[in-house]
């Protein structure tokens, strides 16, 4: 009886534990499709380049921080002036002492859809580059990530497992005490 008592706390100790979700880091890669996924809750994010440069975007908090490289290279750039245009958006970032640039602005703190531009300045090259965050809606974030489907289906494929387990386990211990093997 205690290998039966075993095989449920077992069972009711993983079904009871929170499912995992992986994510990416803040960094990026060029062209790679997969580098700019991130499951679970992520944080807005662009990207843009050009034959001169490549920019990412990250905002949070109302603040964006951003990246700037060579794209033949993959060099940071911290030199560079960079001016910001899009909607409401607009102002210079500021460079960072990690060599990163920051730029705030009240916009990046509601829920949206934005076009940016930016006005690169480094040295004697200069390049316009492009691109698009979209900031979700936190509220409609996380009830979002409640009914996700996938997570309720896991939940059952992993219970199920486990009670087909804790199913066999009982049915061994007993196939062994009838054939006399202690346990």
């Amino acid at each position: 009886m205690t290998a039966i008592r075993a095989v449920l706390l077992f069972i009711v100790t993983l079904s009871s534990l929170p499912p995992t979700a992986v994510r990416a880091d803040a960094g990026h890669d060029h062209g790679s499709p997969a580098a700019t996924g991130v499951i679970g809750n992520s944080v807005p994010r662009m990207e843009a380049q050009s034959d001169l440069f490549e920019i990412v975007g990250i905002v949070e908090g109302g603040s964006m921080k951003i990246f700037l490289d060579r794209y033949a290279t993959n060099e940071p750039v911290s030199d560079a002036k960079i001016e910001i245009e899009g909607g409401s958006l607009m102002g210079s970032a500021q460079a960072s002492p990690d060599g990163t640039y920051a730029f705030r602005h009240a916009a990046l703190t509601q829920p949206g859809q934005f076009p940016i531009t930016f006005t690169i300045t480094a040295g004697t090259d200069t390049d316009l580059l492009t691109g698009e965050i979209a900031i979700a809606d936190p509220s409609a974030a996380t009830a979002r990530a409640s009914d996700d489907p996938s997570r309720k289906r896991w939940w059952w494929v992993g219970s199920g497992t486990l009670l087909l387990a804790g199913i066999t386990g009982a049915w061994w211990s007993r196939r062994q005490r009838a054939r006399g093997i202690a346990l």
